[in-house]
């Protein structure tokens, strides 16, 4: 991938590129200079796989709040209360800029198609035929490639995050990027490395699902908790936890 030069310095590094990292990256200002690191090409990881549905409560008969209710029930006492509130009150949003981009959810007539499925009370699940998860990856690739100032940085493997050891923050990043380790300066780095499933020894996640992420946080000082949850298969975006998870 042509890049202008990792020596210049970037405003924000996205670890990443998944629906999560894609999305990021688009979300940032465009006067950012915005980098995106990939382990391998575009369209690799896990997101690309999700062939089931999104929930969002943006019905007229539905709302946020029925959608945490049904959330919280499905956790069994196991969800973040804080982070399903987040989700519920931004997925409207979210789905809405998501169709804003292009991306081809399923109609009836001339409304977003939502169906009713697992813990849900109410039809708020939205698919693009049986190929959501690659109809979203699709779109936010489209869009990162025609932003100039996003950078791919591809076949580039995150190393180590870079910490100031005066001020105690993260000031960039160490990757192997052919063949050579380079240290890459911004202002703040997003990790949106996605799942581990390869360190089980049968998995039907990608090859690229090593857990690096993780990893990366840890032996830089961040706090990890609850990694007894792992994605079995990425054949779904999990509509009870609102990512791009399985449900099993």
């Amino acid at each position: 991938m042509k890049t202008k030069g990792l020596t210049i310095p970037f405003d924000i590094i996205v670890v990443g590129s998944g629906a999560a990292g894609l999305y990021a990256a688009l979300c940032l200002p465009s006067h950012y200079r915005v980098g995106i690191i990939t382990k391998d090409t575009l369209k690799t990881g896990a997101s690309d796989w999700a062939q089931g549905g999104i929930a969002a409560a943006i019905a007229p008969e539905d709302s946020p709040q029925f959608h945490k209710e049904d959330t919280l029930n499905a956790g069994a006492g196991l969800c973040d209360e804080s982070a399903v509130q987040f989700l519920v009150n931004h997925a409207g949003t979210a789905i809405e800029s998501l169709v804003e981009m292009g991306v081809a959810f399923d109609r009836k007539g001339k409304q977003l198609a939502m169906t009713l499925e697992a813990a849900h009370s109410h039809p708020r699940v939205l698919h693009a035929a049986d190929t959501t998860g690659r109809a979203i990856v699709s779109t936010l690739t489209e869009k990162v490639l025609q932003r100039p100032n996003i950078e791919v940085i591809a076949q580039a493997i995150a190393l180590q995050l870079w910490i100031d050891p005066n001020k105690q923050c993260c000031q960039g990043l160490s990757v192997l990027y052919q063949g050579q380790i380079h240290w890459i300066q911004a202002s703040a780095v997003i990790l949106a490395t996605g799942g581990g499933g390869q360190v089980y020894s049968q998995t039907t996640n990608p090859a690229v699902s090593t857990g690096d992420g993780v990893a990366l946080a840890w032996r830089a000082g961040a706090m990890v908790r609850d990694l007894e949850f792992f994605s079995i298969s990425p054949h779904r975006f999990n509509p009870t936890r609102g990512a791009p998870f399985s449900d099993q």
